[in-house]
């Protein structure tokens, strides 16, 4: 199993903390991921508010690109319906070149409300555009010359000057939680991620969301074993109790977007249950251990932790990722 680190972006107003400061601690975060020995860095895309403080992941994997030399860096995931796909196809390829070929990309459509509904679309537009989008984004990377004719995208003769260094495209994974993305996503033969907290209710949800998307994988015809990560707050401490009494509050804050940001229909997240179902990671190392063997027993090959959620210390941001690094890392070879 592999382990990386994912920042989300929340930058609670409560915490008085300008964006400028707060984006010099994600720098930070990451070269400490890289000098911990992580496989990899994610930050999320979000606009206009304070949950998602990353408008645009490319421009953050080119300033690590300089700040790094071996971590692979990725979007986790990039909103297609937002952009123009050619646009994402050409920043993303730039990212890629900029960071010396250590991209890695992610898809999604998106989960808020009032974003879709500043962006001009329904949920349901959001779904078709993320599909034709990425079939675009898909013949961009991967053709010479081509054409597309679509409901929202057509092109005639097109090309991209600039490419990604990965031949024939970075390693990409779409964020799948619905059955329906699941078993499409399987059966394209792309690897998956997804966030356990806010879409499964227990750990057996997110074993059936695996097979699913495997049984769809593998009846397509794809050999490999896929990669599947998952997304995990985490944060650990010596004992449990200390794990707990100090990271809720933390979690708590991140979590407040949910009054008025979370997609209609969804679960309110309790801290007590999500922590009791394995969804979130709040504890000592070797409950850590005992919990990511039970995401390795369901077919999860890489875990991203979320390490500065709600104002975390940026002192216990590091002992998180010290005690991953130097406890539980050697234990999963």
């Amino acid at each position: 199993m592999k382990f990386g680190i994912f920042i989300f972006g929340d930058n609670h107003p409560a915490l008085r903390r300008s964006n400028q400061t707060y984006y010099e601690e994600v720098l930070t975060i990451a070269e400490w991921a890289e000098e911990l020995g992580f496989a990899s860095f994610w930050l999320g895309e979000h606009h206009f508010y304070w949950y998602g403080t990353c408008p645009s992941p490319p421009m953050v994997i080119a300033a690590l690109g300089q700040r790094t030399k071996k971590i692979r860096l990725g979007p986790a995931v990039s909103i297609l319906p937002f952009h123009h796909p050619l646009i994402v196809a050409e920043e993303y390829a730039f990212a890629d070149n900029l960071c010396a070929g250590r991209l890695n990309f992610a898809i999604g459509s998106g989960f808020s409300p009032v974003e879709y509904k500043t962006f001009g679309m329904s949920a349901e537009e959001a779904r078709e555009r993320y599909w034709e989008a990425f079939d675009v984004i898909l013949k961009a990377w991967t053709q010479e010359g081509f054409s597309h004719k679509g409901r929202f995208y057509q092109i005639e003769n097109g090309s991209l000057y600039m490419k990604p260094i990965q031949k024939p495209m970075p390693p990409t994974w779409v964020a799948a939680s619905g059955n329906e993305t699941l078993i499409k996503a399987g059966g394209l033969g792309f690897p998956i991620m997804g966030i356990p907290f806010a879409r499964s209710n227990t750990i057996l949800d997110v074993k059936e969301k695996n097979d699913l998307f495997k049984e769809a994988y593998f009846r397509a015809g794809h050999e490999q074993e896929p990669d599947i990560i998952v997304a995990l707050h985490a944060y650990l401490h010596q004992n449990e109790e200390d794990a707990v009494r100090f990271g809720r509050p933390y979690f708590e804050r991140a979590l407040e977007f949910h009054k008025t940001h979370r997609r209609p229909g969804s679960k309110v997240v309790d801290f007590d249950n999500v922590k009791a179902e394995r969804l979130v990671v709040f504890s000592s190392p070797e409950r850590a251990e005992a919990i990511f063997r039970e995401y390795e027993k369901i077919g999860v090959t890489h875990v991203i932790c979320m390490v500065n959620f709600g104002g975390t210390p940026m002192g216990d941001v590091r002992r998180t990722m010290e005690l991953i690094s130097n406890e539980l890392m050697p234990r999963f070879p």
